[in-house]
């Protein structure tokens, strides 16, 4: 197993990122803390929605950093950009443990298309997401999208613990 991903890793690989333009929303276990504003758990790996006309930056920026394409999920659908071929579900990982866990997404007419098998159904508000990692600001997909993402499958618990902190307290 991967060694656990702090929050001041997480948010610099975000912000690494988002410096170079690459339009990409926390989801996942830190986008589930970035929403609560706090650390919840430990994470193995920062999960991200990444624009599909960013893909290529993202790439040049993880492998400069030297992350390794680790897998490709089995709901990958590879797309075709400017004539390369790319893959849409993917873990990229550094000899130092640390995992990024990408799912390529588009926005047409307001919509966001997902670009492998399988994607979850994903509520009109799902990159709306604000929120904070190790004191910073964010992007995330929003609490709706999160609780999408986690409907879907044999959730483990760890995952059920998730869902619970975002589900509205009725008290």
């Amino acid at each position: 197993m991967a060694e656990a991903m702090t929050a001041e890793q997480a948010v610099t690989l975000y912000e690494l990122l988002d410096a170079r333009g690459v339009r990409c929303w926390v989801m996942g276990g830190w986008g589930v803390d970035a929403l609560l504003g706090r650390v919840t758990r430990e994470h193995k790996d920062l999960d991200l929605l990444v624009h599909r006309a960013d893909l290529a930056t993202y790439a040049d920026i993880v492998r400069r950093g030297g992350f390794d394409r680790k897998l490709e999920w089995s709901e990958n659908r590879p797309l075709e950009i400017d004539g390369v071929r790319c893959d849409s579900a993917f873990v990229d990982a550094h000899r130092d443990g640390r995992e990024i866990d990408v799912h390529v997404v588009d926005v047409h007419h307001g919509e966001v298309v997902q670009f492998h098998d399988g994607p979850w159904p994903l509520p009109t508000d799902a990159l709306s997401g604000r929120g904070t990692l190790a004191g910073r600001a964010v992007r995330c997909v929003s609490r709706a999208a999160q609780l999408a993402m986690h409907s879907c499958y044999d959730l483990p618990e760890k995952h059920r613990a998730d869902v619970r902190l975002l589900q509205p307290r009725l008290d």
